[in-house]
């Protein structure tokens, strides 16, 4: 018996069929292009209603009520900064700061004073010490701690405590890391 059907040469693959599956492939990714653009624009419009919006209730918080004198009306806004200011102000965690402060400070080492720039964020630390190596140590504590960055020794002088007593005055600036 003798074949003549030569398999290797011949395509088993239905091109119809896969012409057909692209086709349907490339109309669903049109359908779904079409309905991101829509959803698109639609956002776009919602977020310019919104800008609308806001503005406008932007200007009648910040104009006067009718009926309101300037003069309560101006008063009433310095009430409302200076709450805020307090709010802000008990906000930060002092006496974890404090805390983070007093673990850090080694034997040897007296703080004198405290400094605090809310502005800026810095802590300036003013204090003595027995030694200059006890000053070391402590701005070796302080990076350690994690509580605290770009530690800087802004100054150093040796003070006479008492007749025979000597120590050294320091002052440090330092950031307190926002938790």
């Amino acid at each position: 018996m003798r074949f003549t059907i030569n398999v290797a040469t011949r395509t088993h693959i239905d091109r119809k069929l896969i012409n057909r599956a692209g086709y349907a492939a490339l109309a669903l990714l049109l359908v779904l292009l079409a309905w991101n653009i829509n959803r698109t624009f639609y956002e776009f419009g919602e977020l310019r209603r919104l800008q609308t919006e806001n503005a406008s209730f932007e200007q009648r918080l910040n104009s006067r009520p009718q009926g309101v004198s300037e003069k309560d009306f101006t008063g009433m806004l310095a009430d409302i900064k200076f709450y805020n200011e307090i709010i802000v102000r008990k906000s930060y965690d002092w006496l974890g700061m404090l805390e983070q402060l007093e673990m850090a400070t080694p034997e040897g080492i007296s703080l004198t004073s405290l400094v605090t720039d809310r502005k800026m964020g810095e802590l300036k630390i003013e204090g003595h010490a027995m030694n200059f190596a006890k000053i070391r140590s402590y701005i070796e504590k302080l990076e350690d701690s994690k509580a605290y960055t770009s530690i800087l020794l802004l100054s150093h002088s040796a003070v006479a405590v008492g007749e025979k007593t000597k120590g050294v005055h320091f002052s440090i600036s330092c950031k307190a890391a926002v938790r």
